[in-house]
């Protein structure tokens, strides 16, 4: 989608952002950084070309207005008015730095890189990378002296590996996002940027799953939780499409329509997308997202059973409390091959 074989590096400016619930503050550039031709060809390869090779394409969202969004706000600016690069980029950092209360966020260097002659659909577009360098890596330098060479210990910015990264395209053209460092906390793509998978039908797919998990962990009972799973996996497997409608209508019979609803909205609200009741996703690609929820049963809390081979599914859960705690009568049947 993104051509950037005629990409020209324009403008660079680096700030340094820490996290702000340990008040480390931050240092912010008043002026562009100079770069070497070689090294804005280095640049160009290291990051922009990782970046714009991202499979999943992310949108800005807001909760209640996309002009709300800071950062597709001010990069929209920084589109229109270039000369307030360095301007544009200050309050960019400063959002960071606003949304870095989370203890695990660590300090960094807050790279931004301009560039122009990218190609996108082939039609020629600008693009703004914006990179957090939280991590330095070691590396030694060989120095000659008159007698012999000294091994010297340097410490440096990795150009094998983006730890935080994003290629934001102007005209809502779309978000490609990097976050290597994600095991930590997920504020850079959820709070920082605040982005949400373009509507495809792997990433609906996947906010379906949320979904699933979700009407699961409401269902008190075992027996349903047993029967809805079962359900789900009978439409998967019977159905090339599946729709918001019929996983509505199968935990209609295990759920109340407030909770549903509640459910639903949630983690429509979390994620930022709306999607429409008769959306079609594939059963192939919804089934890998419910497989993790619908092998498993909850016999009480706290207990779960596993079913690693979907030739077998749970037919019934009973329970009997006993003086020691409870027993568990779990019956697993065979599938019927298609």
């Amino acid at each position: 989608m993104v051509d950037v074989s005629s990409a020209r590096l324009s403008n660079i400016v680096v700030h340094r952002v820490g996290n702000k619930t340990r008040e480390e503050g931050m240092r912010l550039a008043e002026n562009e950084s100079e770069v070497s031709e070689s090294l804005a060809e280095l640049l160009i390869k290291s990051y922009l070309s990782p970046l714009a090779k991202q499979r999943e394409i992310y949108d800005f969202f807001h909760e209640s207005d996309l002009s709300l969004n800071t950062v597709s706000n001010i990069t929209g600016k920084l589109f229109a008015e270039q000369s307030d690069f360095v301007l544009q980029t200050q309050a960019i950092a400063k959002h960071l730095y606003a949304t870095s209360t989370h203890q695990n966020i660590s300090s960094g260097d807050l790279v931004f890189l301009l560039f122009t002659g990218l190609k996108v659909d082939d039609v020629e577009s600008s693009g703004l990378a914006i990179l957090k360098i939280e991590n330095k890596d070691y590396f030694l330098e060989i120095a000659e002296s008159s007698d012999s060479f000294d091994i010297i210990e340097r410490s440096g910015i990795s150009l094998n590996k983006i730890q935080k990264g994003a290629l934001v395209l102007p005209n809502e053209q779309g978000v490609f996002v990097v976050d290597n460092l994600g095991q930590k906390t997920k504020y850079w793509k959820d709070s920082f940027l605040k982005v949400s998978p373009r509507a495809t039908s792997k990433s609906y797919a996947k906010i379906c799953g949320s979904i699933l998990k979700g009407i699961s962990s409401k269902i008190e009972d075992s027996q349903d939780v047993a029967d809805l799973n079962e359900k789900i996996t009978e439409k998967i497997n019977s159905s090339e499409i599946t729709s918001i409608a019929e996983i509505k209508d199968i935990s209609s019979q295990y759920i109340d329509s407030e909770a549903l609803s509640e459910v639903i909205s949630g983690v429509m609200s979390s994620t930022g997308v709306d999607i429409a009741d008769d959306y079609e996703i594939k059963s192939q690609d919804f089934a890998k997202q419910a497989k993790p929820i619908t092998s498993r049963v909850r016999v009480r809390a706290g207990v779960g059973l596993v079913i690693s081979d979907s030739k077998y599914s749970v037919s019934g859960v009973s329970i009997t409390d006993n003086q020691d705690g409870f027993q568990a009568v779990v019956n697993i049947k065979a599938r019927k091959e298609t």
